[in-house]
């Protein structure tokens, strides 16, 4: 079995935790981003509300424009105005239970 070449301009390869986008009008970049800092931040914090804050902070000084709300938890309801091209729904594993975050921009 071989393994793959990675070369010095190939992005380090993450292993991210199961994870599934509902909806999305972002970029999938924006998307990828999303994913990846939630789920580097639920290695950091041990709460929701941290989590929460810091895709909310890293989203709001990378993509301006308007503030980013985040809704993060396994059950809620919500009601939101969000700019177009400036919301994602996705589902993330964590502790043997799926979270789903919710991330929106407010129109500036």
């Amino acid at each position: 079995m071989s393994n793959p070449i990675e070369t010095e301009d190939a992005p380090p390869i993450i292993q991210l935790r199961p994870h599934k986008i509902l909806s999305s009008d972002l970029t999938s970049e924006q998307d990828r981003q999303a994913v990846e800092i939630v789920d580097a931040a639920l290695t950091q914090f041990t709460n929701d509300k941290d989590v929460a804050a810091n895709l909310k902070e890293q989203f709001e000084s990378k993509y301006s424009g308007g503030s980013w709300q985040v809704i993060l938890g396994s059950s809620y309801g919500c009601s939101l105005t969000h700019k177009t091209k400036g919301v994602l729904q996705f589902q993330i594993t964590h502790k043997s239970s799926i979270m789903t975050v919710l991330l929106s921009q407010s129109p500036a």
